[in-house]
């Protein structure tokens, strides 16, 4: 049973970043150009932010955002109890991006660090790992950043027509926060589930140049998505006895169109209930919710007292859905990273 309750604990701030370089689809030469319009409507995505320098790792991309992060939530780093990084870009296998990190950023040597491997759902894992440290922490306070994100073009083949025109570079960082006491506002409720027998569904395998590049089976991952995706999400409101009219807000990974609006679909949940990033920023992995949390915060403090949800889902085959009360005090749409 994947059901977890997590308490005393509250998102204080999101802020993500793109790379400036954009990709276009309805102009990509790989692709035919008769192919290309109905590309763009099939997968609702047009544009693709992309690094051009292959030579950075993915500790440099999360370390302005982590700086803008405290800067902007007026944390000290000396505040800073847990850093936990959920990506698949570790440039080396060792050590963990979170201990680079961690001197990149000069904290203090008791801060608890390690990475989680983990893809569409790694952002909800992240957040449900990083309540349960914080839950473990003496003291009434403490706090916590999350950082998410893959630069997925380092894992893509520039001809395979199926991977590239869908996936797009991007990070998050996020400011999580212990409370000293509790109310309904900091309860988060979790569905986590692993489905191995999908884990061939979206994989990783060498080139002929040598490589490592990602490969997807897109009939897999839709049945996948829409046969197990709508049932994590209703026996979580189910199981917390949370009314589906009660979730103001539904943040989907931003897998594409045709299989996002399939499970929205099938949990009847209105469309102007599911935001989109999908046709600027693609599919940006473990960072597609937080980006589009921060591409329409302005609804946000409409939505702060009724429940938002979160869901992700695919590579593994993994899914992760939390329902909580969501208001940071700080949002941002991503940021164009100069790197």
């Amino acid at each position: 049973m994947g059901y977890f309750t997590t308490r005393n604990t509250c998102i204080k701030g999101v802020v993500s970043g793109v790379p400036e370089n954009t990709e276009d689809n309805l102009i990509l030469d790989l692709i035919p150009e008769e192919e290309r319009e109905p590309l763009v409507r099939h997968t609702g995505i047009r544009f693709r932010k992309i690094v051009e320098d292959k030579s950075l790792s993915i500790e440099e991309f999360f370390h302005p955002l982590v700086e803008k992060l405290l800067e902007e939530l007026n944390w000290e780093k000396e505040s800073i109890d847990v850093l936990i990084c959920v990506t698949q870009n570790q440039h080396n296998a060792i050590p963990s991006v979170a201990c680079k990190l961690h001197e990149l950023l000069n904290l203090e040597e008791e801060v608890f660090c390690y990475d989680i491997n983990s893809g569409c759902s790694g952002f909800v894992y992240g957040l449900y790992t990083v309540n349960q440290v914080l839950s473990g922490l003496s003291g009434n306070n403490a706090r916590a950043v999350l950082c998410c994100g893959d630069i997925s073009s380092f894992l893509t083949e520039e001809t395979d027509k199926a991977v590239r025109p869908v996936f797009s570079d991007a990070v998050s960082v996020v400011g999580i926060e212990k409370r000293g006491l509790s109310d309904d506002s900091s309860d988060m409720y979790f569905n986590l589930e692993t489905f191995g027998k999908g884990r061939n569904a979206i994989y990783a395998e060498t080139g002929k140049d040598a490589n490592t590049y990602m490969r997807l089976n897109g009939i897999d991952i839709f049945n996948y998505s829409v046969k197990y995706v709508p049932k994590n999400i209703e026996g979580l409101l189910d199981h917390f006895s949370i009314d589906k009219d009660d979730v103001g807000l539904c943040f989907f990974h931003q897998a594409n169109k045709v299989i996002n609006e399939a499970v929205r679909k099938k949990l009847s949940i209105p469309v102007e209930k599911t935001p989109y990033s999908l046709y600027d920023y693609g599919n940006t992995a473990s960072a597609s919710i937080p980006v589009t949390i921060g591409v329409v915060r302005e609804r946000l403090n409409e939505n702060s007292k009724e429940w938002t949800l979160l869901s992700g889902f695919g590579v593994g085959f993994s899914i992760a859905s939390v329902v909580l009360k969501l208001n940071p005090e700080v949002c941002f749409p991503p940021f164009s990273l100069k790197l």
